[in-house]
């Protein structure tokens, strides 16, 4: 059994800077069909259980009786995806134009355009999960028999705040958050194995964009190592505040608010050690401090190096449009080793993880990423 993961920065923010009405409804239906065609195409249908994204973006124009009035957020805004089909798609928006009072970004979006002057815009992250995904609650530990009762598409996803403080319209103060989403499997059901000796796996996928700051890697030493930092203590709200803190609860026997506890008649505490894989955005390179900070937490890059590159460039983002990428940003992890991921696994096992570099993907200056995570060798 393996679990597919694909990973995709769409460049919302790109999106909404287009200028001109026709050109952002061409740049909306050519991500739309590049996204279709990942999922679906004839000879290499990626099918992922899981699609994290992020730069997703919601605008709403008011409606021409009310041009004056500033659109209700909670009325019907129109999502730069469109969920492909068999998928169900959950955003999550972290900064828009209604309820923060930074108006900085919304003026740039807006300078020399044909946006109305109150247009609502939103912006944020979303997972696009395959309908039938067994989803479940984050602290959940049903048994398998409940397992194959769920049938919900519940929206159980949560999202743990990664950033630090006020909100200036500005790339360096804009707020990150880390979504995390909990699913339930049984890896021997293909096997054969008898249902008193098996018993559930716990996946939890962590959806993330970290902060990148203005001049950037652009021969600045002082900004980059504030980047650094900012982004280690982002990682270390991931690692120590959802990682650590449910893998503790875990050790100590599922304990509820520090007290001992049966478990429920629906529930087992006799599991696999849960399997964490961190996607995303993390905007950082290989070279850096915090991939060395996740590798020596026993987390494994699931991409090989050689499959990073192609003719078509190197790595997961280019410098705009249509252009080659040059480095790797974006990232798909799994781990631990050797607690969650079986010590002899290779990297033979994550042959067939890419970077799609293929022409049909030019939309975003963001290269998208798939991960085939086995699921046969739990401890």
């Amino acid at each position: 059994m393996e679990f597919k993961v694909l990973d995709w920065n769409v460049g919302g923010a790109k999106f909404l800077e287009e200028k001109k009405r026709n050109k952002r409804e061409e740049y909306r239906n050519k991500l739309n069909a590049a996204l279709r065609t990942l999922i679906s195409r004839p000879r290499q249908a990626l099918e992922p259980d899981v699609i994290t994204l992020q730069e997703i973006v919601r605008y709403k124009e008011p409606d021409s009786k009310k041009a004056n009035a500033v659109p209700d957020p909670n009325s019907v805004a129109i999502d730069l995806i469109d969920p492909p089909k068999g998928y169900n798609y959950f955003p999550s928006i972290l900064i828009d134009s209604y309820l923060l009072s930074p108006k900085a970004k919304w003026n740039k979006i807006l300078k020399d355009s044909d946006w109305h002057k109150n247009t609502y815009f939103a912006q944020g992250n979303a997972m696009l999960i395959k309908k039938g995904t067994p989803m479940f609650p984050i602290w959940d530990l049903s048994n398998l028999i409940q397992l194959k009762k769920n049938k919900s598409e519940a929206r159980f996803i949560e999202k743990v705040h990664l950033e630090s403080g006020l909100y200036f319209g500005d790339r360096n103060t804009e707020p990150r958050a880390a979504l995390v989403m909990h699913l339930i499997y049984d890896p021997e059901v293909e096997n054969g194995v008898s249902i008193k000796d098996r018993k559930p796996l716990d996946i939890f996928v962590i959806n993330m964009h970290l902060t990148t700051l203005m001049m950037e890697r652009e021969g600045i030493p002082e900004i980059d190592s504030l980047a650094r930092d900012i982004r280690i203590g982002q990682l270390e709200i991931i690692f120590n505040g959802i990682i650590s803190r449910y893998n503790v609860w875990r050790q100590q026997g599922f304990p509820e608010r520090g007290e001992r506890r049966k478990e429920s008649t629906w529930e087992t505490f006799d599991r696999y050690s849960p399997l964490w894989i961190l996607s995303g955005d993390f905007n950082f390179t290989e070279e850096s401090e915090e991939y060395q900070y996740i590798k020596r937490r026993n987390f494994i890059d699931t991409v090989r190096a050689e499959r990073k590159k192609s003719r078509f460039g190197n790595g997961t983002k280019a410098k705009g449009f249509g252009v080659d990428p040059t480095l790797t940003l974006d990232y798909i992890f799994a781990g631990p080793k050797f607690i969650s991921l079986h010590p002899l696994i290779a990297d033979m096992e994550f042959y067939d993880n890419r970077i799609i570099h293929d022409h049909d993907v030019r939309v975003s200056d963001h290269y998208p990423t798939v991960s085939y995570i086995p699921l046969t060798s739990p401890l």
